[in-house]
């Protein structure tokens, strides 16, 4: 049983004395789960590392005493160095942790059912904000009597900060209470993170769901408001968000595209949100009969205009899910087939591994560019010849499938915050380019996520916070999306991966692994202390920055 702490003494100075105050606050670092009733800690200071360009998050926790906190605040002073250099205190965003109770477990759960920290209520949002009809607020909030109230903090480290230490305080008040004080400690190495992600991604399309929520017509002038602010909370995350249906090429019957009305809302997209995918379509019901000479126009068309503006290494096509019969192989080879005829540099994804689940489907092999297999279907001798054959790996997750006893990291509400971070670590292990998801926004089958976060079932089985990553913003006020801690946590895994990226072009890959197996070694095996990923982490960041 893989199990995650919430004491450690790595990130956290604590004396662990029980709180006697009528407010209690304390810091905790970011992959600790604090649950309403869980005893309140002393701990009055915190210390946290980032490159530049990098989000470093903590959490202030603050818990009632005898009575109920009204009116509860906090802010922060700027960040000093005893130099001088100073990150101001705009660089850094707070965010009510909101509960939601998970009524039943997800199977395999390893953390049962409970009240969950998870949507993060933003104190300010970035989103226009639309008071009226807010169910959930930001701040200030109240705390009730001997409850813990966790506020998420992210400090973004700016392209020009210097390296250095410095310093900020987090001044905590209720009421009539005496202000309580956070002392924050943030080491700033002295090395840059990319604007672009080095993991691919693709996490599905933001559609429906939204348009439903937000009261919007589907691909309106009024659903692309709340479009573009998931799209931004996602790329913020260092996840590519997928291309909206309305910035594609217009389509003329023959299948060749005009994107004189499209072009210059696409440009914005792909260039503000460092976009690493694009994923070409294919056309019609019947692809490879009746619509082929139309498809074969298209992609021969969508890549040369792709060409033309630089972007054509983003283009593959998905060609099919999870395709599970002979027949269904079949039409993935017969769609490979078609993309290859009309570009054959064009890349083919399919999510599949490369040994089938029965040998009398054949292979995909040849057919397939991109191979995207499950976590708990990853066989890594299948996987390294196909990139010694050149080809592209990613990998994703669905449910908690997968052998008994052979637990690989789960994305549900009710597993440890490692789980959703470790991912990106194991893909380094591999040498795995990209990671998909199928949805951030799976809101359809629970009428709200915020008091019933089941948003996938299967027979008498849920599956807490399957697909569903973002909260709709409506509900909290503001036309875009609140986030999750879980999507936090991903976040914190592709900064994490950023860094094996840099240490390995600095020292090699192979002093990359060693360090990379001290966290994890395997998908089904890795360290369940988070204060070994600190650790890591901090390493590395060490030798990054003396490298330089």
């Amino acid at each position: 049983m893989k199990r995650l702490s919430l004491i450690l003494g790595l990130m956290v100075f604590m004396d662990c004395s029980p709180a006697r105050a009528d407010m209690t606050v304390y810091a905790v670092h970011a992959l600790a789960r604090v649950r309403p009733r869980d005893r309140a800690l002393s701990a009055d200071r915190i210390a946290i590392g980032a490159a530049r360009n990098e989000y470093e998050p903590l959490q202030v926790v603050v818990r009632g005493g005898r009575e109920t906190l009204r009116g509860v605040r906090m802010n922060i002073t700027d960040f000093k160095t005893s130099d001088g250099d100073v990150i101001a205190a705009s660089n850094v965003t707070f965010y009510r942790e909101q509960y939601v109770n998970v009524a039943q477990a997800t199977p395999r759960s390893r953390d049962g059912a409970g009240w969950y920290p998870d949507a993060l209520v933003p104190f300010t949002a970035a989103a226009p904000i639309r008071r009226q009809g807010a169910r959930f607020g930001g701040a200030p909030f109240d705390v009730d009597p001997d409850v813990n109230q966790p506020v998420w903090v992210d400090v973004y480290v700016p392209r020009d900060a210097r390296a250095g230490t410095y310093t900020a305080v987090i001044t905590v008040t209720a009421g009539e209470e005496r202000p309580r004080e956070i002392t924050v400690t943030l080491t700033v190495w002295g090395f840059t993170l990319p604007d672009t992600p080095s993991m691919r991604s693709n996490f599905g399309k933001l559609g429906l769901d939204i348009a439903i929520k937000h009261g919007v017509e589907m691909n309106s002038r009024e659903f692309q408001v709340p479009e573009w602010y998931y799209g931004e909370a996602l790329a913020a995350c260092r996840i590519s968000p997928i291309i909206p249906n309305t910035l594609y090429p217009i389509v003329r019957p023959d299948g060749s595209i005009d994107p004189s009305k499209t072009h210059a809302g696409l440009q914005r997209w792909i260039s503000t949100f460092h976009v690493t995918g694009f994923p070409l379509r294919l056309l019609g019901d019947d692809p490879t009969g009746r619509d082929r000479i139309r498809n074969l126009t298209h992609l021969r068309a969508m890549v040369a205009y792709l060409e033309e503006h630089g972007w054509e290494k983003m283009a593959y096509v998905y060609v099919l899910d999870e395709p599970n019969s002979a027949a269904e192989y079949e039409d993935v080879r017969r769609r490979a087939a078609l993309v290859h005829e009309a570009v054959p540099d064009l890349k083919v994804m399919c999510t599949e591994q490369p040994v089938p689940d029965h040998a009398g489907w054949g292979t995909l092999v040849g057919s397939v560019d991109i191979w995207v297999p499950m976590w708990p279907l990853f066989d890594e001798a299948s996987i390294r010849e196909r990139q010694r054959a050149g080809e592209e790996v990613w990998t994703y997750t669905a449910q908690t499938q997968g052998k008994r006893g052979q637990d690989t990291p789960y994305w549900e509400i009710d597993f440890p915050l490692l789980d959703f971070r470790v991912p990106m670590w194991i893909s380094w292990r591999y040498g795995l380019e990209g990671i998909l998801y199928w949805s951030p926004v799976w809101w359809s089958v629970t009428r709200d996520m915020w008091e019933d976060p089941g948003t996938y079932r299967v027979g008498k089985d849920v599956y807490n916070g399957e697909g569903a990553l973002f909260y709709p913003g409506v509900d909290a006020g503001v036309d875009g999306p609140v986030m999750s801690v879980r999507l936090k946590q991903i976040r914190e895994g592709l900064e994490d991966y950023e860094y094996l990226k840099l240490l390995a072009e600095r020292e090699g890959f192979t002093r990359a692994q060693e360090l990379v197996r001290e966290v994890a070694s395997s998908w089904t095996e890795w360290n369940p202390d988070a204060g070994a990923l600190y650790r890591t982490r901090e390493a590395i960041a060490r030798r990054i920055a003396a490298a330089r």
